[in-house]
């Protein structure tokens, strides 16, 4: 697995996923395989959703009204990469950290947090390779 993403056709892509902390040598591996270096997805959201990491509403009709959650739709060994990035990136990478301590303080519990943030990790991770260029967690203010 590291030979294929430190000198195969990939080596690039990977490259710019490990500039973002918390993303390290299995994530990168789960998501280029997933997502077929990002190329089986048309955009971040539709990324989010292949993952399964997009709420849904659990309904049936007007008898079942449900509160909006992750399902078990989506590729969960893809999830789960991210989920286990996110407990990294929530020490480490300012943007993410912002975020979970965002949601924890406005009392949404621990769980809820994290999927929130590998949603958020993902987006940074299609927002890199598409543009193709490193992630700086100063962006917002550089770009005014």
């Amino acid at each position: 697995m590291a030979t294929v993403l430190q000198e195969g056709a990939w080596a690039e892509t990977a490259g710019l996923l490990a500039s973002i902390s918390g993303v390290g040598l299995v994530t990168s591996a789960w998501l280029l395989v997933s997502t077929v270096n990002f190329t089986a997805c048309a955009s971040a959201e539709a990324a989010a959703a292949y993952a399964g990491l997009v709420p849904l509403a659990h309904e049936s009709g007007t008898s079942v009204r449900g509160r909006r959650q992750i399902g078990h739709a989506g590729n969960a060994r893809l999830r789960t990469a991210l989920y286990m990035a996110t407990l990294s990136a929530a020490r480490y990478n300012p943007v993410i950290r912002a975020q979970y301590e965002r949601l924890r303080a406005a009392g949404k519990p621990t769980k809820v947090a994290r999927c929130a943030c590998a949603r958020k990790l993902l987006y940074l991770a299609y927002a890199v390779v598409t543009k193709g260029q490193e992630f700086d967690p100063h962006y917002r203010e550089h770009s005014g």
